[in-house]
């Protein structure tokens, strides 16, 4: 019989049994590019862009305004390289952009 610990657990200890018992351990696996994606792409990118979704090795992106788009999509190889390094071959294979860029308001001005 195993010991039970009594008193409050921290989260990273208890968390990783929580979601294999929920069976969500893989799916937050498939999701980890996504929640590394600044990290990767670099700091300055990832303030202006966001991993939305990865499908089938289809990274899909957002990005505030079309000149990031464009920036991302230049990087696009190197980008695409530096997943394929951290998570392992083919587990990113082109980007994909989804919708528009996002404009930004600003105080005081009208839509």
């Amino acid at each position: 019989m195993s010991e039970r610990r009594r008193g409050p657990q921290p989260l990273s200890r208890i968390l990783p049994d929580a979601l294999r018992q929920a069976g969500l351990d893989e799916r937050l696996e498939e999701r980890a590019p996504l929640l590394r994606w600044a990290e990767i792409a670099g700091e300055e990118i990832g303030r202006h862009t966001r991993a939305v979704d990865l499908q089938e090795g289809e990274l899909v992106l957002e990005a505030d305004h079309g000149a990031w788009r464009q920036e991302v999509t230049m990087l696009a190889p190197a980008i695409i390289s530096k997943f394929n390094a951290v998570f392992g071959t083919g587990t990113v294979t082109a980007i994909r952009w989804r919708g528009r860029p996002a404009r930004q308001r600003r105080p005081g001005r009208n839509p």
